[in-house]
């Protein structure tokens, strides 16, 4: 099993798991579509600081936020979020309907079609993810940011296994890079590129 990136962001690890691995039985109903729900997470909106978006029952859990203020925080919270959804979306097969406000295009269709290989395969995401957001960077009504993600406590499994996250290609932790534009005056900002740079 080895990961083959070409994910985005939180759920940039979504297209990768087990190719290579997979079992040669196909099934013969194909591939399920996979649906798009609404989103149990709060609409996000303009904070004094970063907000700590940890969910013990998802399984995620963020590091402690750094010291940022006004647009700077405002962008570590879309961050922070699209990371959430996206770990929602991996584990569930349920793609959030948050990312129709919070992503480009673009990165929406990169989660789409990294979530129908997922379930073609089989794809099972568990455990906890732990995340680090920072580098962030406003200038204007532009951003940027990193994400350091990592699968050490995460679980992986398809139709025929278990991995370890070593053995799904997860052991060491991934640095995705942010892009993001302001999209309202109120402060909200949508990711709109992401871009796998290595290991954190």
């Amino acid at each position: 099993m080895r990961r083959t990136m070409s994910r985005v962001g939180a759920l940039l690890v979504v297209i990768t798991l087990m190719t290579g691995c997979t079992s040669t039985a196909k099934d013969p109903t194909g591939p399920t579509p996979t649906p798009t729900v609404k989103s149990p997470s709060p609409t996000p909106t303009p904070t004094d600081g970063p907000a700590d978006l940890s969910d013990p029952e998802l399984g995620i859990v963020f590091e402690t936020a750094p010291d940022l203020h006004g647009d700077a925080a405002d962008a570590y919270d879309i961050i922070a979020l699209f990371e959430h959804e996206s770990w929602s979306t991996m584990t569930t097969h349920q793609i959030s309907s948050m990312f129709s406000t919070i992503a480009s295009t673009e990165v929406q269709a990169q989660i789409q079609t990294a979530e129908d290989w997922s379930a073609e395969h089989g794809a099972v995401y568990g455990g906890v993810l732990h995340v680090r957001v920072d580098n962030i960077v406003v200038n204007g009504d532009t951003a940027s940011g990193s994400v350091c993600e990592n699968y050490a406590d995460a679980t992986f499994a398809d139709t025929t296994r278990t991995y370890t996250p070593e053995e799904a290609g997860f052991g060491q932790p991934w640095l995705m890079n942010m892009t993001l534009t302001r999209v309202s005056p109120e402060g909200l900002w949508r990711v709109m590129t992401i871009k796998e740079n290595g290991t954190c």
